[in-house]
């Protein structure tokens, strides 16, 4: 950490470095799976349920027909613009590039805005290093899995101090808050936060912020309640297997680390992953107690909480999955990030803790990154222009979408 102190010193957090950061974040983001921008591709959901959907169906219907139990409305806005402006051919490549867009919107508010997480460049560099590490596969370059993305974005959105937001900042936030609230139940989950933030700053942006997402929240749960007791397709909270709650509650909210779930690649993930999972759970509580007199940390963590037990609880069969895991380990690594740099330090084995945990959990994330996207591309997928190709040789043919594993997962024209 001394190092990494020593490149801060020689740093200024300027706009060309905050340019510079969004360029290698691009990099970054592009280098996982280069194949994915080169043939893009429509990524399950996204094109058998919301795409295929849209195709069919007007504007109205597409923007009030919760799908999977809830309202999705970045989900619908893709759609549309699939459906009704774009091509056939151009379906794929609107829809990856918005994924694009949205996985560099956490970025950037990172890279142009100030928080104690993230006050100086070598935090913002390690910041923007762990969303994007820590990002599962199946988050990567889609709309479908777009909620996660703008969880984690209302949770950035929340604790940044509005004394820190440009004019332009203040409204492209309240969109982002709005569009998040209704996509999805992720960013919804963080309105008691909110809610407790705006109470406590007792400033008039954060009012209005909490007031929209709350909005959103009566609107998105209203949604989730109907489809859980009238239309519960999904079978949520009907899974009664605790013990397997419990063992992925731990692995999703706490770990940090590349999810069980792997284990085909990295079998030792198996059962190193709950035990490390357990031991972070210790240093999460530890800090929540140490911390709880500090505002932006205890409403930071007490969100990890919340949202990571909605999430697995809300979870398919209450077993979680990799993209759960993503919202509560960006929390936990940001505020690992900012212990370990601190320059007042009170407890001096906290930091060796916590700087341990943060290389380990980087190092890990890094190693994992390129190999782990085999969980969710191969070439043997099917590639959209070949698909639209075959349909256009047989107006029979219904195009396949990754992964075309079988034959619900197309497209009918």
């Amino acid at each position: 950490m001394k190092l990494l102190n020593e490149i801060n010193a020689k740093l200024k957090d300027d706009i060309r470095f905050r340019i510079v950061l969004i360029l290698c974040s691009i990099l970054l983001i592009a280098v996982r799976e280069p194949a994915l921008l080169s043939y893009p591709r429509l990524w399950a959901e996204e094109g058998c349920i919301f795409y295929q959907f849209a195709l069919h169906h007007s504007l109205y219907e597409i923007f009030t027909t919760p799908h999977v139990g809830y309202l999705t409305l970045f989900n619908s806005i893709v759609s549309a613009l699939q459906a009704k402006i774009f091509s056939i051919e151009n379906a794929a490549m609107v829809s990856t590039y918005m994924g694009f867009l949205m996985q560099l919107t956490p970025v950037y508010i990172i890279s142009f805005t100030n928080h104690k997480f993230w006050d100086n460049p070598m935090k913002k560099m390690l910041c923007v290093l762990a969303i994007i590490v820590v990002a599962a596969p199946e988050l990567w370059l889609n709309t479908t899995n777009s909620h996660f993305i703008f969880g984690l974005t209302t949770f950035l959105i929340m604790i940044i101090s509005i004394n820190e937001l440009s004019k332009f900042q203040q409204y492209f936030f309240r969109v982002l808050l709005i569009i998040g609230g209704l996509t999805g139940p992720a960013s919804v989950l963080f309105t008691p936060a909110f809610l407790l933030k705006a109470y406590r700053e007792k400033n008039k942006e954060k009012y209005i912020q909490a007031g929209l997402l709350s909005i959103c929240a009566i609107i998105q749960m209203s949604v989730i309640t109907y489809s859980i007791f009238f239309n519960n397709t999904y079978h949520r909270l009907s899974n009664h297997n605790f013990i397997k709650t419990i063992y992925h509650y731990f692995i999703d909210n706490f770990s940090m680390l590349p999810h069980a779930s792997i284990a085909h690649l990295y079998p030792i993930m198996v059962y190193f992953d709950p035990i490390f999972g357990l031991l972070m759970a210790l240093l999460f509580f530890y800090l929540l107690i140490k911390l709880k007199n500090n505002t932006d940390y205890f409403i930071s963590l007490a969100s990890l909480l919340i949202v990571g037990t909605f999430s697995t609880l809300g979870s398919l069969n209450m077993e979680g999955s990799p993209r759960y895991a993503y919202i509560p380990s960006c929390i936990f690594v940001i505020i690992i990030i900012s212990e370990s740099l601190k320059t007042d330090v009170l407890n001096v084995k906290l930091k060796y803790i916590t700087s341990f945990v943060l290389i380990f959990c980087l190092a890990v994330n890094s190693v994992y990154y390129r190999g782990g996207m085999r969980s969710v591309y191969t070439e043997a997928y099917p590639k959209w222009a070949n698909e639209v190709a075959k349909w256009h040789a047989d107006s029979t043919y219904a195009p396949m979408v990754h992964p075309g594993l079988d034959a619900g997962q197309c497209v009918k024209l």
